[in-house]
């Protein structure tokens, strides 16, 4: 009977990230910057402005240019990536492929996988790497050392937290003595050869362009980085999913074997302990950062059950309830979600405003990929502003309203809930009239994620 509700609510959780476009306003918002680059050839950041390495942004652009599909578009994504993951580790560590796919699926839950959020990119290329060094040492072959630098390099540039968990692996390998220093330079050199690849548009254009884009992302993260309470939330937040693990990790750790004995072991063992310190780094308690430390956790998983050492189903137990109870509030939070996306009604928004542009004031700024909206400001993501410009936030927005764009969006009732000051608030009634408010009818007093108000300009 609880296998049989567990597999209903798997389908029902995995069904309910295809009645939506997107379940990680992350993922939409990536897919902007990359039409930046693409349709209007301007690069980072000069269209629209975000923190992340800009790899990430083409990778996510080009895929919403394959796929079809508009619901479930980036749990498609996740899916593939899963897959091609869980085939890789199957061949690699000898396991079958139904249990590993099983278990990086239910560890994938404990970090949202399916949301297709930066790390689904991030991982596979990660795991590539580690294949790549370990049979490199294996074999003796050159080659391979070269490649896994290239590739760190494009990791690099998808997640910064790559360099986290690769950099280690690497410095292991060489002061082990898995490898020489003419190998490791190997690695390096493939590195540098893959930064000079990846940031050459930035150095064909010239005029700064490449000083300015980490400039940008310097002075961002400066402000962004995380408070002393946040860390410590962080902490308390991924120890609460290790916790779940502590039967695999008792399991696995107490066969010192996997510190002394088979690379491939250790390789594992050590991704895993890079990847605990990388996603508590980040000093931000998202769940999709977890997921750097699951994949590997889980594979650990697999090959203790692959070699009897797993053989009950108790030590799981408390992963499987944990994740039943993911997969339920995930998918209630889904459907909730579906409803407020339908009430945004991006095709009437789009039809209104056209090609003109649209100052995005602390309003959600996922509209602007569901209705193809132009930026009037390079900083879009909802709090970017106030998080960059600080005290000095609405300043820099007077600034925008005194050019005059076309269109401004702002939170469902933010001039009453004192989302926005005063002086913002007098200056779009004086000069601008009210096109359309989406917001709940039954509940017109709450102000969801998705509740907006579109103001045109005056003519």
């Amino acid at each position: 009977m609880a296998v049989l509700f567990y597999m209903i609510l798997t389908v029902a959780y995995i069904g309910s990230f295809f009645l939506l476009p997107f379940s990680d306003w992350d993922t939409a918002f990536y897919p902007l910057i990359g039409k930046g680059i693409f349709q209007y050839h301007i690069l980072p950041y000069g269209y629209v402005f975000d923190h992340k390495p800009f790899l990430v942004n083409i990778f996510y652009y080009l895929w919403c240019q394959i796929e079809p599909f508009m619901n479930g578009r980036f749990t498609i994504l996740a899916l593939v990536s899963m897959g091609f993951t869980a085939f890789m580790l199957s061949r690699f560590y000898k396991t079958r492929f139904w249990p590993m796919a099983f278990f990086l699926f239910l560890g994938g839950i404990l970090g949202n996988y399916l949301t297709g959020n930066t790390e689904i990119l991030q991982i596979p290329i990660i795991l590539i790497v580690i294949i790549l060094m370990t049979k490199s040492i294996e074999e003796k072959n050159k080659r391979y050392f070269f490649i896994s630098g290239l590739l760190t390099a494009v990791s690099v540039n998808i997640n910064y937290l790559t360099g986290c968990i690769l950099a280690p692996l690497f410095l292991y390998t060489l002061f082990s003595g898995l490898c020489g220093i003419f190998e490791f330079l190997i690695a390096i050199g493939g590195g540098l050869l893959g930064l000079v690849v990846i940031f050459m548009p930035f150095l064909v254009a010239g005029h700064g362009k490449l000083t300015a884009y980490f400039t940008m992302q310097s002075d961002f993260l400066h402000h962004y980085g995380a408070a002393p309470q946040e860390r410590l939330h962080t902490l308390v937040f991924m120890g609460i999913k290790i916790a779940f693990l502590l039967p695999v990790i008792f399991f696995w750790f107490r066969n010192k074997q996997v510190f002394w004995g088979d690379l491939r072991a250790r390789m594992l063992t050590l991704w895993f302990l890079c990847s605990v310190a990388a996603s508590n780094m980040s000093g931000h308690a998202y769940s999709h950062y977890a997921l750097l430390f699951l994949i590997p956790a889980m594979t650990m998983c697999t090959i203790l059950y692959q070699n009897g050492r797993l053989s009950s189903f108790w030590p799981i137990a408390p992963l499987c309830v944990y994740s039943a109870v993911i997969m339920t509030s995930n998918t209630k939070h889904n459907i909730l979600d579906t409803i407020q996306t339908k009430r945004s009604n991006a095709e009437f928004v789009s039809r209104v405003v056209g090609n003109k542009k649209v100052l995005n004031i602390r309003s959600d700024q996922s509209l602007y990929y569901l209705a193809n909206l132009e930026t009037f400001d390079p900083f879009l993501f909802q709090d970017h502003i106030d998080i960059h410009f600080g005290e000095q936030a609405t300043e820099h927005y007077m600034q925008d309203l005194q050019q005059k764009p076309p269109f401004v969006l702002m939170q469902y009732r933010a001039c009453i809930t004192v989302k926005n000051t005063d002086d913002i608030c007098q200056w779009v009634n004086t000069h601008y009239h009210l096109v359309y408010t989406a917001y709940n009818p039954k509940a017109p007093l709450k102000v969801s994620t998705r509740s907006y108000e579109l103001y045109e300009i005056n003519k």
